[in-house]
């Protein structure tokens, strides 16, 4: 992560200290210490307060953050925020939003072009971990409003007949041929619990038949993970 010094100066250009940048984004001091060098993101239920208090758009200070120096995005201001659906499961169901959670969208990424076909879940458990830590916002962009590859490697996010949506990697075996995978980190090929679709390419009137997932069942794409620093009692941060 880049130092962001840029935001120290344009805070004492405004007037504000840093303990009332804390106390604007209910941390303690030393995290804003940590963000202003580069040890500490900022968070998503943050960047508002932050970003009102440096008289900046959400998406210039997402971008400002990226580059580690103040950058403005031409033509962002009023876009809209987006939607928090909830904690999206292995077995894939939707949970709530975890309890005492502040927000219920969050800024669009800098670099999309529109919220538009964008939605953002909490990875509600580890059926994912090997790949996207258990609390992170997931970013998902709709393949009929955006450009999203569909290739081996990519996440998707699919909705299955019985209404479920479920986060799968795509994967071609030795065959060819398409799986979709829970990824739940080490013990990823002892673990069970987690079902395996088949997935083609193919669109659904062309498909073989049997139960197999198509391209027409993604909704979105995994496009940007933000993973949340969680601040437990005592103040020790942990990775979520």
């Amino acid at each position: 992560m880049p130092k962001q010094e840029w935001i120290r100066a344009a805070l004492k250009k405004k007037g504000f200290k840093l303990k009332d940048v804390a106390a604007a984004l209910n941390v303690p001091p030393p995290r804003i210490t940590d963000i202003l060098n580069g040890k500490r993101e900022v968070q998503a239920d943050e960047v508002e307060p932050l970003a009102d208090m440096l008289a900046m758009s959400a998406r210039s200070l997402l971008r400002s953050l990226q580059d580690g120096k103040a950058t403005i995005v031409p033509g962002d201001e009023g876009a809209p925020r987006v939607p928090l659906l909830g904690q999206i499961m292995g077995d894939g169901t939707l949970a709530p939003k975890p309890e005492g959670l502040r927000f219920d969208s969050v800024a669009p990424p800098p670099d999309a072009e529109t919220s538009e076909g964008l939605n953002c879940f909490i990875m509600g458990d580890s059926s994912m971990a090997g790949l996207i830590a258990e609390g992170s916002l997931i970013i998902t962009a709709s393949p009929k409003v955006h450009f999203v590859p569909i290739a081996p490697g990519g996440l998707y996010v699919f909705a299955l007949p019985d209404g479920r949506h479920v986060l799968r990697k795509y994967i071609r075996d030795e065959k060819g041929e398409g799986w979709l995978m829970a990824v739940p980190g080490a013990e990823f090929e002892s673990a069970v619990g987690y079902e395996i679709f088949r997935f083609t390419m193919l669109p659904d009137g062309l498909a073989p038949k049997g139960k197999m997932l198509t391209g027409d069942d993604i909704i979105g794409g995994v496009m940007w993970v933000h993973t949340r620093m969680i601040e437990p009692e005592g103040g020790t941060r942990v990775e979520a």
